[in-house]
């Protein structure tokens, strides 16, 4: 077993870990959706977020959600190898393993394989793992282990977030209100944008002519100017002065993508992304989710259905593969409604917040009084991040 570390480096890397500032805190839904593509994508029944300290391994996200993250003692998880090791670590076959038989997580749980990335921050300190595990001996192909890592970078960025320095802004409830919208056809789409600091890593924009409107919401991973150059970039690519309403939702990310990844190489960083082109005559919408995960679409009927996809963001997927495009039709009266995460921070921040929103939409339908309520709610609870929400009605 391994033995607690005691060196400089193990102290550098608990102070590190603490000023992430996740230790201890509730679900998070920036969290959760990632532990939740790497089980789906994985292939995997257990996958965790851990976080790793002195004496012990706190689980931030799980996957399935038992309820409260618990805490494991030190000595008896793999994600302590994972955490003090170079890169992937993976064990095959736990029962068969002498390092981890005799574990809980093997006589207790059943966990018959194991596969984990370590989560680093600046300076290269790894704070926590991200992991996935089966009941059955198994190893991950090249394919999942190449997820796997993609989705540890993911996870790293999230992290990242915690070590942003402050920005010096009063925040969302001194921002002035920006309610711009459009009228195609039977379409109408208006955004709220309320940005943290001066300059928001945050887009949204649409395009297109009168028989179809393309529409995007999106989030760069960051804050300050230089998400704000790279949102701003994503936004003119994806909604040029002329034409692009022909384009499928598909092929617009992959040309993006590739015109985008300079940019997004030298921020280190990614962008989770709603895109979708909107029939305005018959209210067909085809979609691509880029690692978003929260758009609804509300009908008049009374059903709310979250738009989902098991595709990871712009700057993670191989352009290659692309991006799945979706469809969903929409009737008189319904709602297309996407926030971007800081959104969630007004309410508890898991994807329960979500409900919550579509309930405030359905007391209030009239789109401009709901963002008026929502401006009220983000100044209320102080959000420490930009919000962008953008809803589109077919009326």
């Amino acid at each position: 077993m391994l033995e607690p570390r005691t060196d400089a480096q193990e102290d550098a890397r608990l102070e590190a870990l603490a000023a992430v500032g996740v230790l201890g805190t509730p679900p998070e839904e920036r969290f959760d959706r990632i532990t939740r593509l790497a089980q789906n994508l994985l292939d995997a029944p257990m996958s965790y977020l851990n976080m790793v300290d002195r004496d012990s391994l706190v689980v931030k996200s799980p996957q399935p959600e038992p309820g409260p993250a618990p805490r494991y003692p030190y000595g008896t998880a793999f994600c302590e190898y994972t955490v003090h090791g170079e890169g992937l670590f993976e064990v095959p076959d736990a029962r068969h393993d002498p390092r981890f038989s005799e574990t809980p997580a093997v006589t207790h749980f059943g966990v018959g394989s194991y596969a984990g990335v370590p989560l680093r921050v600046p300076g290269g300190l790894a704070v926590g793992t991200l992991c996935v595990m089966h009941p059955d001996a198994r190893s991950l192909s090249a394919e999942e282990r190449s997820r796997l890592e993609a989705l540890g970078r993911w996870a790293e960025g999230e992290l990242r977030e915690g070590l942003e320095e402050p920005v010096d802004a009063a925040g969302a409830a001194s921002q002035s209100r920006d309610l711009p919208s459009l009228h195609a056809g039977a379409v109408d789409a208006t955004a709220l944008a309320l940005p943290f600091g001066e300059v928001s890593g945050d887009l949204y924009g649409w395009s297109g002519d009168g028989e179809a409107i393309v529409a995007t919401l999106g989030d760069v991973m960051g804050k300050g100017p230089r998400a704000g150059a790279v949102a701003e970039a994503l936004r003119t690519l994806l909604h040029p002065e002329a034409g692009g309403a022909g384009e499928s939702p598909d092929e617009a990310l992959r040309r993006a993508s590739r015109e985008i990844a300079p940019r997004l190489d030298d921020l280190g960083g990614f962008v989770t992304l709603f895109h979708a082109r909107i029939d305005t005559r018959t209210g067909v919408v085809e979609f691509a989710d880029a690692g978003h995960g929260l758009t609804l679409h509300l009908s008049e009927a009374g059903a709310t259905t979250r738009l989902a996809s098991h595709d990871m963001p712009l700057g993670l997927q191989d352009d290659e593969h692309g991006w799945a495009v979706q469809r969903v039709q929409l009737e008189r009266g319904d709602i297309l409604l996407s926030v971007t995460d800081g959104m969630l921070d007004a309410y508890d921040s898991t994807l329960a917040s979500l409900d919550r929103i579509a309930e405030e939409l359905r007391a209030e339908p009239a789109v401009p009084a709901f963002l008026d309520s929502m401006t009220a709610r983000i100044a209320i609870a102080r959000v420490d991040d930009d919000v962008t929400i953008l809803a589109i009605t077919f009326s």
